[in-house]
């Protein structure tokens, strides 16, 4: 029976790989200014849950028609839930779609091997995970086989090729500046399209940190952003204000910084490196926020999109209208825009998910995979249901997050779990996008006895 099961399951591969095949273009290819997929804002509901097998398991969106992969299972690694990073502003293919990365639920960088052309995806012989590199780890712009990272044990920058196999130090924080590194604690760490470096630190975690540095790999220079003493490089930053950071993401020209803070201020800033300067952004500026050559685009209820100098941060412009007699959906979500090319507005990937305790507003883009035009044509492509169930957070009286009682028993205790938000990223060549999902609770359980997850590949094309 096994072996018949395993027999069948090779052939269902094997003749979803040759039908997907036919219609992939090659790579390195340069990414599109529209898609191949459903547009429209009619409302979808799901159909019964696409029934999986392990991975690398092939099959079709029932709804949207594009094809997708199943990345990872309970075998990918020691059993351990297998995660896209924490936010959508990571770069997790190389330049042609033929390495990404995904992480454990520990932080371990799990390498793949990809094919565009058959979506196959395996694990790299002999290179189980990514040698001293956790946590964030974007692939560079310029070098193909190159990805950066955090050494969690140091509180280093470092860089991994993937041609000689070697991790190699970029930089010491520490040594560069002269400043703590609590806890060898970085914070997210992304990269700009000519390889300038950008994270913060100084706290012992997330929402403490109050060094924010982008720092010029090819010109081994930086500057600093001292949200403390509220100095630039030294010098007091007219107009900021006192606080920590919870995150930054720096733009595709290496100029810009977007600081998103951890306490002392409600609002988002922007970091001109170039100019010493700091600007809140105050308009319509809610959601999480995406970066591309000098703009932004965040969805505050709607997506908007904004320069990043002092004039365009104040004038917002809105993306998409909702469809007529629907109410805006209730949802979160993250937008990623990894396929951006310079002088030209390509879209950006989007997935939104919504609590199981909120009622489902049944409207268009709710749960989905979909992509949103950012030259204000109002398109928009659909292209999967991310099938994940996701749920509020306990709240105590004064409206803080409550720490579950019975640690014992997590999954009946907190059902919430960060960790079940699907957090895309789209490949930088603007063909596919990976995601996290429980797949509806149906994965397995993890360590802690909350459902599992695993990341899912989608094909950005409907294929019939």
């Amino acid at each position: 029976m096994k072996i018949a099961y395993a027999v069948v399951a090779l052939l269902m591969i094997s003749a979803a790989s040759s039908i997907f095949a036919a219609d992939v273009p090659p790579t390195p290819a340069t990414p599109p200014l529209t898609y191949n997929a459903i547009s429209d804002a009619k409302y979808y509901p799901k159909p019964d849950l696409p029934k999986i097998g392990p991975a690398p398991f092939l099959f079709k969106d029932p709804t949207f028609h594009c094809p997708m992969i199943r990345i990872s299972d309970e075998k990918t690694f020691n059993g351990d839930p297998i995660l896209t990073p924490a936010g959508s502003v990571q770069n997790t293919f190389n330049t042609d779609s033929t390495l990404f990365v995904v992480q454990s639920s520990g932080g371990r960088a799990i390498p793949f091997s990809f094919d565009p052309k058959t979506l196959q995806a395996s694990r790299i012989e002999r290179l189980e995970t990514l040698p001293y590199l956790a946590g964030d780890t974007p692939f560079s712009h310029q070098e193909k086989d190159v990805c950066f990272g955090k050494n969690a044990a140091n509180g280093t920058l470092v860089k991994f090729n993937f041609t000689t196999r070697k991790t190699a130090e970029v930089c010491d924080l520490a040594q560069l500046t002269g400043l703590p590194v609590q806890n060898n604690h970085l914070g997210t760490l992304t990269v700009s399209s000519n390889d300038v470096l950008c994270t913060c630190f100084g706290g012992a975690g997330q929402n403490r940190d109050i060094y924010c540095v982008a720092y010029d790999i090819n010109k081994k220079t930086y500057h600093l952003w001292d949200t403390d003493k509220m100095t630039i490089d030294g010098k007091p930053a007219q107009g900021a204000v006192q606080m920590t950071m919870h995150a930054c993401e720096i733009d595709f020209t290496g100029r810009y910084v977007v600081v998103t803070p951890g306490r002392g201020s409600r609002v988002r800033w922007v970091w001109d490196t170039e100019k010493a300067a700091v600007t809140p952004i105050e308009a319509v500026a809610g959601g999480h926020a995406v970066l591309g050559y000098g703009v932004m685009v965040n969805d505050d209820h709607r997506f908007f999109i904004r320069g990043l100098d002092p004039e365009g941060i104040k004038n917002p412009k809105p993306l998409m209208d909702h469809p007529a007699e629907q109410g805006y959906f209730g949802y979160d979500s993250h937008s990623s825009w990894n396929n951006l090319r310079e002088g030209k507005l390509l879209p950006v990937i989007a997935s939104t998910e919504h609590a199981q305790e909120l009622a489902d507003p049944k409207c268009a883009y709710g749960d989905e995979v979909f992509a949103v035009a950012t030259d204000r044509s109002g398109k928009i492509w659909r292209f999967c249901h991310t099938r994940t169930f996701v749920h509020l957070p306990a709240r105590d009286a004064a409206g803080e997050r409550a720490v579950p009682a019975d640690r014992a028993n997590m999954a009946a205790a907190q059902p919430n779990n960060f960790w079940d938000t699907p957090r895309g990223n789209v490949s930088q060549d603007g063909r596919f996008f990976m995601f996290n999902s429980n797949w509806e609770d149906s994965l397995g359980k993890d360590r802690a006895g909350r459902p599992r997850q695993d990341v899912f590949i989608v094909k950005l094309e409907q294929s019939e």
